[in-house]
């Protein structure tokens, strides 16, 4: 048979060589009638958004002067001395601002060269860092004054408000910025009382076109103005726009004020920028980049014009219908090709569906079964050969972009096993463990476990993924938590601030002994206190010293003599609200540097500056994310009586939680990350490594039934790395024994799997594991007997 060359040679010989010839002839006799009625048409579609722009620009025209006219009739707008009274200004001009996102600031200028405005942040990131504003700032209430009004430069005092209006800080500098010479100012003196509409602008704080609303009020020396944006009339255009299909902009006095495709930088069409200029109000067009436009200029105030520009094909679809009736009558006359079109079509149908099977391998992701096919059409041919290149291109990317994952996750791995010496390695060796557990449950033939089998490769890798990032979030946790070795640690040991402390103590003592000297007092009386005194500091500060180590227990007697020892007194002569950080003063909560001296400081302090608040973030993350756990108040409680008074140990409450945070931002960090369909759930086992079956782990609190095998498997494998690491410096590593005990009675206790440990033992999982990373002196095997711990926990 004779080959055929190609499909489209086929295709244009043999149907629409006479498809076109019909088409064309029936195109040509519609086509000028069609045009016609799309010219009416679209005239008047621009005649009415003509009136519908119309209307909305004078709406809102009347509603910003409504708005001031109602805030300049209030008595303290009106009072020329309700410049300091900023919170009921700010109470007052913040409520239309609240409810119309047009607004972006109102301000009010006084005769005595001052000025008071409010302005809303939300409106431009630009304005924030102008303004230095805090983070959480979403209002600002900026004072200016001049103590002359030929002043150059003014005090600009901004406070600052969250967007529930709470204060949070102020910030003063010097401007020259006079808005007694702007625009608005004069234009309002001019307008003697009426609302002052000037002209479109660009505003420099926002980058974006806005106009200024100004009045006198009616004491005939305030004048208030409100700035708005355009943004709003920009979104009603494009509104009218995606109804109409249909490019609007707005200009007055020839500048663009407002387009319906919401960028104020787009370069206008210079056709449209001639026709703005000449008087016509006929509809045109012209061609740019290849396509057709229709466009019209209407007036529709003195000096507000709208250019309107629509795309031809558009306009002309509606009208196409005559001209498909007569595309019918064409296809009429194909039907009598259909039979050699059917016959013709099968050497291109069969080998389109052979490759639709290939490309369905291609889709399921089975690279090595994409075979070629043969066909007659040689484009066919070539897209098949394509298809495999790409099959085999693809499954090379796939893996190189997984070692490129398993490089990075290893890093992480890595970066958290280095950031702490109390880690060790156990980021590596947990995954090693978990796959060790992995590969006996997937391979058991046990009932236990006959409803678990994972054969898919990408969620074994991710299994393994889950495990390498279990303790991810550990990279948030400071290392002054971490490895905080004593009590009063924080970056540093505080124990020297303290040693100091009973340095002045010791000094003053001195002091006193040579002054009682000086007044008459026998030597030996004053060197008998002076000695007296120093036997009392030095016990004193070696107690602190020894329960600062935090390897006892306090008794009750321990924690009296703490609050004696904390009570005695020194005398400070220099003030500690200098040479220190906003945000300690912030928790000292002074505005001041100045402090009556000298003053009475107590040996052992727990300071308001001390307590570090948690965030609002905090909480919202743990809502989020479902946190179960005993939240803390604070975040942080520095105390250092608070801090020795920690009955065992070195870590605070605040400080235990912020550990074992670590679990929620390993969760957060997880879920963040673009997983595929198979993996999203699975990687969220990395987070569950502290979760107990009972329900008393963390950070969730979940139960048996939420816990997968996985999670489960994991568990297991973090605890026995943690038990008998060698390698950690705080501890002494456990022996096998000893690891296998611990955790039996965690099997007791529900907080691990029965089932999985179970296997842990039988198929000598702990031994594989202790002969590749355990010294030889921690496995006493001698001591392990595992039918006795099999019967024990078939017991529970």
């Amino acid at each position: 048979m004779h080959r055929v060359k190609g499909f489209k040679k086929f295709l244009v010989e043999y149907s629409l060589a006479i498809l076109g010839i019909v088409v064309v002839a029936l195109l040509i006799t519609q086509y000028y009638f069609s045009y016609q009625m799309v010219l009416d048409f679209a005239t008047k579609r621009f005649t009415y958004l003509a009136k519908q722009s119309s209307i909305i620009v004078k709406d809102k025209d009347k509603q910003a002067k409504e708005i001031v006219s109602v805030l300049a009739n209030t008595p303290i707008v009106n009072s020329t001395q309700s410049f300091h009274k900023k919170e009921a200004l700010l109470k007052l001009l913040v409520t239309p601002m609240k409810y119309n996102n047009r607004i972006f600031a109102i301000y009010i200028a006084y005769p005595d060269s001052k000025y008071f405005e409010i302005v809303n942040i939300g409106h431009s990131k630009f304005i924030a860092k102008m303004f230095k504003a805090p983070k959480e700032a979403q209002w600002i209430a900026v004072q200016l004054f001049r103590d002359k009004a030929s002043q150059a430069e003014a005090t600009e005092i901004a406070h600052f408000y969250d967007k529930n209006f709470h204060y949070i800080s102020t910030l003063s500098k010097t401007t020259d910025y006079n808005p007694f010479e702007r625009p608005w100012y004069k234009e309002a003196i001019d307008g003697k009382g009426d609302v002052v509409r000037g002209s479109p602008y660009m505003y420099y704080r926002l980058q974006k076109m806005g106009i200024t609303y100004s009045k006198l009020l009616s004491n005939g020396k305030n004048i208030i103005g409100m700035d708005i944006t355009l943004d709003e009339l920009s979104q009603s255009l494009s509104q009218l726009r995606d109804s109409t299909q249909t490019d609007i902009y707005m200009f007055e006095d020839q500048q663009l004020i407002a387009s319906s495709t919401k960028s104020m930088h787009e370069k206008i069409d210079t056709e449209l920028l001639d026709a703005l200029k000449s008087s016509s109000d006929k509809i045109d067009s012209y061609t740019k980049d290849g396509q057709k436009y229709f466009f019209m200029v209407i007036p529709i105030t003195s000096n507000i014009k709208l250019a309107f520009k629509t795309d031809q094909s558009r306009m002309i679809k509606p009208y196409m219908k005559s001209i498909y009736a007569e595309i019918i009558v064409t296809l009429l006359l194909l039907l009598l090709l259909i039979p050699l079109i059917r016959k013709l079509s099968r050497g291109f149908v069969e080998p389109i569906e052979m490759l639709m099977e290939e490309n369905d391998k291609v889709k399921k992701r089975e690279f090595d079964k994409v075979m070629p096919i043969k066909s007659r059409i040689d484009e066919l041919n070539l897209f098949s050969d394509s298809l495999v290149d790409m099959a085999k291109s693809i499954k090379e990317h796939e893996a190189n972009q997984e070692k490129l994952l398993d490089a990075f996750i290893h890093m992480i791995a890595n970066m958290i096993d280095t950031k702490s010496p109390y880690t060790g390695e156990h980021c590596k060796r947990v995954p090693v463990l978990t796959n060790m557990i992995l590969e006996e449950v997937n391979g058991s033939k046990l009932n236990t476990f006959k409803d678990f089998s994972i054969k898919d490769k990408e969620i074994l890798k991710g299994i393994e993924w889950s495990s390498w990032l279990h303790d991810c979030g550990k990279l948030l946790i400071p290392n002054a938590i971490m490895d905080k070795a004593t009590k009063l640690e924080t970056v540093h040991n505080r124990i020297h601030e303290i040693r100091s402390r009973f340095e002045i103590l010791l000094r003053d003592a001195k002091i006193r002994y040579l002054q009682s000297i000086i007044d008459g007092e026998s030597h030996k009386t004053a060197a008998e206190v002076l000695e007296t005194t120093k036997q009392q500091l030095e016990s004193d500060f070696a107690f602190i010293a020894k329960i600062n180590m935090g390897d006892t227990k306090l008794s009750d007697a321990d924690y009296e003599r703490l609050i004696r020892i904390s009570n005695i007194t020194f005398q400070r002569n220099f003030s500690k609200y200098i040479g220190i950080s906003w945000h300690e003063k912030e928790l000292m909560g002074v505005t001041t540097e100045e402090e009556n001296l000298p003053v009475e400081e107590k040996l052992l302090v727990d300071a308001k500056e001390h307590q570090i608040p948690r965030s609002q973030s905090d909480f919202k993350l743990y809502e989020k994310e479902n946190v179960k756990m005993q939240i803390p108040e604070l975040l942080y409680n520095k105390g250092e009586l608070y801090n020795l008074c920690i009955p065992r140990g070195t870590i605070t409450k605040e400080e235990q939680f912020k550990i074992q945070e670590h679990a929620i931002h390993t969760l957060k960090i997880l879920k963040e990350l673009p997983w595929s369909d198979k993996l999203k759930y699975i990687v969220e086992d990395a987070a569950n490594h502290h979760e107990h079956l009972d329900g008393g782990g963390y950070p969730r609190a979940l139960k048996e039934e939420e816990l997968s095998v996985p999670a489960r498997i994991m568990a297991i494998a973090d605890i026995f790395e943690a038990l008998t690491a060698t390698n950690r410096p705080y501890k002494r590593s456990n022996t096998l024994s000893q690891a296998i005990a611990i955790m039996t009675e965690m099997v007791k206790s529900k907080n691990i799997d029965r089932e999985i440990f179970k296997l842990f033992i039988q198929n000598k999982i702990y031994l594989k594991y202790a002969k590749a990373y355990l010294k030889a002196s921690q496995i006493d095997l001698e001591n392990v007997n595992e039918q006795e711990i099999i019967k024990e926990l078939e017991s529970f």
